[in-house]
């Protein structure tokens, strides 16, 4: 018990909480992307955003910089910026871009969208 009491009693811990919140794909570009959620997600939500193309998983972390109830039909509208926490690897999705031209976003979809 004298672990978990100093633990508890510790003034520099860090949690995080963390969910997968589906999303659907509007549009792209190399700085950002345009989300559509069933759900409102606050302004600074950061999080993972993998996305299934082709067979393979594409990801990169963002923060949603804006966030709007979508006319019509109850979704939200999310502006999310991609942030720079490492240099882009093979998979990142900022390398999506050249292999979708002349490609149907909406038909893309999106694994899930993690709160940090």
């Amino acid at each position: 018990m004298e672990t978990l009491d100093a633990f508890l009693k510790a003034h520099d811990m860090v949690a995080v909480l963390g969910r997968d919140v589906p999303v659907r794909l509007l549009d792209i570009s190399s700085s950002g992307c345009l989300l559509e959620s069933a759900f409102r997600l606050e302004i600074g939500t950061h999080g993972s955003l993998r996305v299934l193309f082709d067979g393979q998983e594409f990801s990169d972390d963002i923060r949603v910089m804006r966030c709007q109830a979508s006319a019509g039909n109850g979704s939200f509208h999310l502006g999310a910026e991609f942030l720079w926490t490492m240099a882009p690897k093979d998979f990142s999705l900022r390398m999506i871009l050249p292999k979708l031209e002349g490609r149907s976003l909406k038909e893309t979809r999106l694994q899930s969208l993690r709160r940090m």
